[in-house]
């Protein structure tokens, strides 16, 4: 899968793992997030639904680094190049690590996944793979949702494609 095989969904894996179930969120975020960020406008980049709230660039930034602080429990190695702060730059390497954790995924074993913790700085812990689910992958997700909000709020809906088939409606 590529970058630009975001753009639909893959069939189901052909094995059942850890790897694959939690490639398959991931997956799943990438066709998510390139649905809600496919054809913004500067008008969108700029909204802000209340004050106080993060406008559309802002929040790319957002889903950014939760993304790669998930994919970094995964791949401690990992070299990735911060966005340059445009909305196109964001979402090139959003998907880029979409991409990356993937394939990260799909070929770790059930034990290394099993072993792998992520560290959250702010109270000094390291918390088992399981946290990642309930934090940054759905944290990710809920974002999305904000994106595809905001997109109708400000007048941009996103495209009528299904996100359980990945096939326009």
């Amino acid at each position: 899968m590529s970058i630009a095989a975001f753009h639909s969904l893959p069939p189901a894996p052909p094995h059942l793992s850890s790897g694959t179930i939690l490639s398959r969120f991931i997956v799943a975020i990438g066709f998510r997030y390139q649905l809600a960020t496919k054809g913004l406008t500067k008008n969108e980049m700029e909204f802000r639904p209340v004050e106080g709230s993060m406008n559309m660039l802002e929040l790319l930034d957002h889903i950014y680094k939760v993304l790669t602080w998930a994919y970094r429990a995964f791949n401690k190695n990992a070299k990735l190049e911060s966005p340059n702060n445009t909305f196109n730059e964001y979402r090139e390497k959003t998907l880029q690590v979409c991409e990356l954790f993937r394939q990260r995924l799909e070929e770790m074993s059930d034990e290394e996944i099993d072993q792998t913790e992520v560290y959250l700085k702010r109270i000094d812990t390291h918390f088992s793979f399981w946290y990642l689910i309930n934090g940054p992958i759905t944290d990710v997700l809920t974002h999305i949702g904000q994106i595809n909000s905001w997109r109708r709020i400000a007048g941009n809906p996103v495209d009528r494609i299904s996100p359980f088939t990945g096939k326009p409606f």
